[in-house]
């Protein structure tokens, strides 16, 4: 983790994100990037200076972005952190995907309002980040008291080669000093025997320093009870899913699935690419 990018509204959730993010930065020694969308009217940046004027509320909104970039900027320094700061005015979501190919990135936080986040410009873009980034992305939904993620878990449908993205996970749980559950969830519409899934996650075990991580197979109707009640059960700071980059979240039990935990879960959610390519 060399470069933290943190994309914010100044939202509560987003400050949140913000929190978050200057910890690990401070805990992997890694740069952190502020970043600010801010939608305007015209072409900003084509705009002729003499005509900037007739847009106050646009020069007023670009003031305060400005402001508030600063200030999380130095929130940033008070920690010795190397920070970056970039107000991208934009006439499109599709900027925010944009600027993520420009730099190099190597773990993205960002904050989600869930369910209510439509109407939010930071929000409408989280879903998009999460499906289709190619980095790391920690979903947060509020402030968090303890940041030191201590229990985390995998929940995968083991169906596919998940080394790649499970190397991250142990990355970042070596990092947190926590420790993996890797977990499949058994439901009557999809029932594997205990020995078949057993030995797929023994696989990924072995991967694993000593008693760093076990395997678990929680039995429930549906995949999302199942993995939320099984977070809660053994205490979960951290819920991980992952992803398929540019087709989409993979058959990690099913799509839709995927992103309710993700709207839903009051826990942050990190998505892992399933790979890099």
């Amino acid at each position: 983790m060399k470069k933290i990018l943190v994309p914010t509204d100044f939202s509560s959730c987003a400050d949140a994100a913000v929190d978050l993010a200057i910890y690990l930065a401070e805990k992997s020694k890694a740069e952190i990037h502020f970043l600010h969308l801010l939608m305007t009217p015209v072409d900003w940046v084509k705009l002729p200076l003499e005509k900037e004027d007739l847009y106050p509320e646009t020069k007023e909104q670009i003031s305060k972005a400005r402001f508030e970039l600063d200030q999380l900027s130095l929130r940033a320094e008070k920690k010795n952190l190397t920070v970056q700061k970039s107000l991208v005015l934009d006439k499109g979501k599709e900027e925010l995907s944009k600027h993520l190919n420009h730099y190099s990135h190597d773990f993205i936080v960002i904050g989600s309002h869930g369910t209510s986040e439509m109407n939010d410009h930071i929000g409408t873009n989280t879903q998009k980040v999460v499906r289709y980034s190619t980095t790391p992305v920690l979903v947060v939904k509020e402030s968090i008291g303890d940041p030191k993620f201590r229990n985390i878990v995998f929940a995968c449908a083991f169906d596919e080669d998940v080394d790649a993205p499970f190397a991250k996970v142990l990355d970042f749980a070596e990092l947190m000093d926590a420790h993996v559950y890797l977990l499949y969830i058994n439901t009557p519409y999809d029932f594997r025997e205990t020995e078949e899934m057993e030995n797929k996650m023994m696989e990924l075990l072995s991967h694993c320093k000593i008693g760093a991580c076990s395997i678990n197979i929680y039995n429930s109707y549906d995949e999302e009870s199942g993995i939320r009640r099984f977070a809660h059960q053994v205490n979960a700071d951290l819920i991980v899913m992952s992803t398929h980059g540019k087709k989409g979240f993979i058959r990690m039990i099913s799509p839709s699935i995927t992103e309710s935990i993700v709207n839903h879960a009051k826990l942050p959610v990190l998505c892992v690419n399933f790979s890099d390519d």
